[in-house]
């Protein structure tokens, strides 16, 4: 809960110690105020421009962690979950955002990098919630312990210090937390001084001359996230003059009643009290497994005014396990989802289309999920989705996430059940540890497997599944089967067909192409895959003078970059950048995105419907292995471009041998990208471009596998890309 100024005033009175009064103690930490500073110190100054997961964001959150077991402080993360809800509909408008986009890529393509730097930094911050996937699979790997709270993480964290049990000792969080019932925060960790800085509420009280209930109106009037700044508040509300008008009043609710007159204030008495009372009441998990407001003896009978309609406790507790992230429960509860515009600027025709068509498809799949096993109260519950693109006050419009949009239905895949086959002796039998996509489908691939597997309309309701890899394999099943790889019938269908007959010629390929593998396929079903140049091209002349291998470029450079550059991380990336490979990057990551909400709704609609055995599931396991947690950026997709056209110019003009060729195009990408951003991957140059063609040919042979499942046209793009590339691979 951001609250303006009061960092500034809090920086004032916090105290310093030395890092050793926290050793042997249990710290809770409010995960976004950590994350958020681990993410300046892993920060990619190209991220703007390239798009992805910050390359040494692994690197950054592995060394703190190493800090708190070298201090032998013992942390508790605890991230926010769901948002408070909010009455009025969200206003979505990026047209500042856009703008400073705009000039940073002028400045770009003018040279001028300095510029183009200054621009993006005042553009765009980090998502968060787009990284906590991550996130929680390092802190799972690492032993440590983690929490998401059902709300705000602040209020949670309070709770937990609270607990007569002694849960945690002392809190790491932002200055905002005094607003709660709590003595002193902790608001950084100096590792390298071997210190910490605290702030004591007494002191701040003390200091402003304030009691607490004061403090906390003054808080609210100081506005941020939830409420905005008092109109009259022209200073920071800390200032002496602000906090003298307070004095004067002696409450925030008079303050504001001594400006009935203004027209502007009608609503803010309104929002005045809801965001006090989601503060003195604000619901926590409680260590028994129940939400229950704070003060709930004092709580008023109409907290979903200023919380929101209640979920069941289950639902809670599997947000706590990070099973299910916020988006899809947020849009609806509050009946609203926002899309905010992507790094690109989403100008293309093809992206917003995107958006309006197949994204909601998959919106309304994820919704529908999540209805089917909540209370009759949500479904008839509508949600709208608003872009920042058509969100001006003259042209202001609502997508609307209908069920019957959905491709394929939730009663669709209700009809599942164990088949012939054991999961965990078939797993054993292809040498690998969990469920993969191929994994899954090769269990259907034989008809009478697939009838095996088809639970009949009379039939009983199976046994819940036992064991996490049985769970795992039936959830990639049912994702396969929303996303129309399997037919009603369970068996592949073409698309799932591809899946396997890609693998089949290509056995060996890495696991991590999985993912990777299964977002090409949906972009080709969608056309976004493809050697054509979208609406709006920012490259404006073509390095080539050929057009079909310009065409090859396009295509195979797009593909390399569905896959990740693999990075140290400890430099960042700072060679040539592209505009256009970024607005398919964007496309990517919207769908990326979007399945990762499907794959959430799925799993939570399985365990709500009693489909598994939950006593016996280790549910941070199941969480930190659902699919689509990773996005990549353009670099490798840069790198394949730089190089097939470094060797296109080369040999146009040059009649030496093919491999020495392909061996001074290489050294000239490395001299192209610079020395550090050589430095900043984990391999050689040729290794990665390697890894971009060995992605291509998997994707080529899925689909060439499609046949006549996708145009005529398509398939002959790839296949002229294919004939052009194949004797130019390294």
């Amino acid at each position: 809960m951001y609250i303006r100024h009061l960092d500034i005033y809090t920086n004032q009175k916090t105290q310093v110690f030395p890092l050793a009064m926290l050793k042997d103690i249990r710290l809770g930490i409010d995960g976004n105020v950590w994350l958020k500073r681990v993410l300046q110190s892993a920060s990619e100054q190209y991220y703007s421009g390239i798009g992805g997961t910050p390359s040494g964001l692994r690197k950054a959150i592995e060394k703190e962690l190493e800090s708190f077991k070298s201090a032998s402080i013992h942390p508790l993360f605890v991230f926010s979950g769901l948002t408070l809800i909010r009455k009025e509909k969200p206003h979505v408008s990026d047209e500042g955002k856009t703008t400073k986009r705009n000039a940073a890529w002028e400045s770009v393509n003018a040279g001028k990098m300095d510029v183009a730097l200054s621009y993006w930094n005042q553009s765009h911050a980090i998502h968060q919630p787009d990284l906590i996937h991550l996130v929680m699979r390092i802190l799972k790997e690492h032993g440590i312990d983690y929490i998401r709270a059902p709300y705000d993480a602040g209020a949670q964290l309070v709770y937990l210090e609270h607990n007569p049990k002694q849960i945690i000792h002392a809190t790491y969080a932002g200055p905002e937390l005094l607003m709660f019932d709590v003595e002193r925060v902790i608001t950084s960790i100096d590792f390298s001084k071997q210190s910490f800085s605290a702030v004591s509420k007494k002191t701040v009280l003390q200091d402003l001359m304030l009691t607490d209930d004061q403090f906390l109106d003054l808080c609210i009037l100081a506005g941020g996230d939830q409420c905005s700044t008092f109109p009259s508040f022209v200073q920071s509300a800390f200032a002496p003059a602000s906090v003298e008008r307070l004095l004067q009043h002696r409450t925030g609710f008079n303050l504001i009643k001594s400006n009935a007159n203004d027209q502007q204030l009608s609503k803010y008495v309104d929002v005045y009290f809801r965001v006090r009372c989601a503060v003195r009441h604000h619901p926590v998990l409680t260590d028994d497994g129940h939400v229950e407001p704070m003060n709930a003896d004092q709580a008023p009978n109409d907290i979903h005014e200023f919380i929101g309609y209640c979920l069941p406790n289950e639902v809670y507790y599997y947000i706590s396990r990070g099973l299910i992230s916020d988006a899809a429960l947020n849009a609806l509860l509050c009946r609203y989802g926002a899309e905010f515009s992507p790094l690109c600027n989403g100008e293309t025709k093809e992206y917003r289309n995107f958006l309006s068509g197949d994204i909601m498809k998959i919106k309304a799949q994820t919704i529908t999920l999540i209805q089917s096993q909540l209370n009759t109260f949500y479904n008839d519950r509508k949600v709208s989705i608003i872009h920042w693109y058509d969100n001006s006050a003259s042209t202001a419009q609502e997508h609307v996430v209908k069920p019957e949009l959905a491709p394929v239905k939730v009663s669709d895949i209700s009809n599942w059940k164990s088949g012939k086959q054991s999961v965990e002796k078939e797993l054993k039998k292809a040498g690998i540890a969990t469920p993969t996509y191929s994994f899954a489908l090769g269990l259907v691939a034989n008809p009478s497997d697939a009838a095996a597997t088809v639970l009949a309309k009379d039939a009983e309701k199976p046994a819940p599944l036992a064991t996490l890899a049985e769970v795992q394999t039936r959830h990639i099943s049912k994702l396969l089967q929303l996303r129309s790889f399997i037919e009603t019938s369970h068996v592949p269908s073409p698309y799932g067909k591809a899946i396997l007959d890609a693998y089949k010629a290509h056995p060996t390929a890495p696991s991590e192409f999985q993912d990777a593998l299964f977002i090409a396929l949906e972009l080709v079903r969608s056309e976004l895959l493809t050697s054509r140049p979208y609406s709006i091209s920012y490259n404006k002349k073509p390095v080539l003078e050929d057009e079909a291998a310009t065409k090859a470029v396009r295509l195979v450079s797009r593909t390399a970059s569905l896959i990740g550059a693999r990075f140290k991380g400890v430099k960042s990336w700072a060679g040539p950048l592209n505009r256009d490979l970024l607005a398919f990057n964007s496309v990517n990551k919207v769908l990326t995105r979007n399945l990762r909400h499907l794959s959430e709704a799925l799993i939570l609609q399985m365990l709500l419907n009693n489909e598994c055995q939950r006593e016996e599931l280790d549910f941070t396991d199941l969480a930190t292995q659902l699919p689509f947690a990773y996005e990549p950026s353009t670099v490798l997709g840069i790198l394949v471009k730089e190089y097939l056209e470094t060797l296109a110019l080369n040999s146009s003009s040059s009649s030496s041998n093919n491999n020495n060729n392909k061996e001074q195009a290489l050294k000239q990408v490395e001299e192209n990208i610079g020395a550090t951003s050589a430095s900043s991957l984990s391999d050689t140059i040729k290794e990665e471009v390697q890894r971009g063609f060995a992605f291509w040919d998997l994707v080529f042979d899925a689909v060439k596998s499609l046949g006549s499942a996708v145009r005529k046209e398509l398939l002959q793009e790839f296949q002229d890309a294919n004939n052009w590339i194949k004797s130019r691979k390294v």
